[in-house]
């Protein structure tokens, strides 16, 4: 695999880890977390979720909700090594959220559940400037012992730099890539970005015939005499294209002017991903520019009081 460059550009999806008990002890203790994302195209990617639990007191569902589309789901629950017969829903809430129900025998307080789950997603791979990118955004809602994420990625791409964040480990065989990460106890609250660039392998040049290299001889000359003419022309038109376009930052600040807003509708006004409206906006709130406020499963965006 061949690694070059990227912009990064992360598109946000929320994914929580729910279910908190009314007397402020967790259902269940998560013991490991692991993603694991296959690309079977560029529209189309294979996400499965495996979960082991152990309970706290007795529950028979686990829920986890998400922002991209879920299609062919299934699921597989073991507890204590013994595959039992559950069943498994999706369900469309508000502001295009699907919540994922997983419900199962009850179990009691000492037992282990393993939760298997996969379905078919898209709209985490996005094209920038001709090249695409996977990104991904997970929050914990509570603490989980150790946290995996692998990104499966076919033969016939090349991988970009940087990957955000570094992988752990990075595997490479006849068919795939295998990027993995992994988390040491998370805490609650915690949030983690993924965002892996890739583009269609590099191919060596085929070799040149004598006649083609006369041929591209007499065309760089031609390039190059008339590239000296428009030279200063194009870079004028830069040096004003420059001036002209405004940061981010600026545009977000100048729509907070008229009032707060919620981040879904930034991602509007600026046309720009999910994630980077994400990223931009905690970037500017530790700038002191703006405050996020928590609005259902959203944030409302609005200038910082002085």
């Amino acid at each position: 695999m061949i690694i070059i460059w990227i912009v990064p550009l992360l598109l946000f999806s929320t994914f929580l880890i729910p279910l908190v008990s009314s007397q402020n002890e967790y259902e269940y203790n998560i013991e490991s977390y692991s993603l694991y994302f296959d690309m079977l195209n560029q529209n189309s990617i294979k996400e499965t979720i495996e979960v082991i639990l152990t309970a706290n007191q007795p529950f028979n569902r686990y829920v986890f909700y998400t922002e991209y589309p879920v299609n062919n789901l299934d699921a597989i629950v073991a507890i204590n090594g013994n595959t039992l017969a559950s069943n498994v829903t999706a369900e469309k809430i508000t502001g295009g959220v699907t919540a994922v129900h997983v419900t199962f025998p009850e179990v009691t307080k000492g037992d282990q559940v393993k939760i298997r789950i996969s379905f078919l997603t898209s709209g985490m791979v996005q094209d920038v400037n001709g090249k695409q990118q996977f990104a991904y955004y997970v929050r914990f809602n509570q603490p989980v012992d150790v946290f995996y994420a692998r990104l499966f990625i076919p033969r016939g791409y090349a991988v970009l730099s940087p990957i955000i964040p570094s992988p752990n480990k990075v595997e490479s065989s006849a068919n795939r890539m295998i990027l993995e990460w992994k988390k040491i106890q998370v805490n609650a609250g915690d949030e983690f970005y993924f965002i892996v660039g890739f583009s269609e392998e590099i191919q060596p040049p085929k070799k040149t015939s004598p006649l083609w290299m006369v041929v591209i001889f007499i065309s760089a000359f031609a390039g190059g005499f008339f590239g000296g003419i428009l030279y200063k022309e194009h870079k004028e038109r830069k040096s004003l294209k420059r001036e002209i376009l405004k940061s981010d930052e600026e545009r977000v600040l100048e729509i907070l002017k008229e009032g707060s807003v919620l981040q879904s509708e930034l991602v509007k006004h600026l046309g720009v991903s999910k994630a980077k409206i994400s990223i931009l906006l905690r970037e500017m709130e530790e700038k002191g520019l703006i405050e996020r406020i928590r609005e259902g499963r959203s944030y409302r965006i609005q200038l910082r009081e002085r």
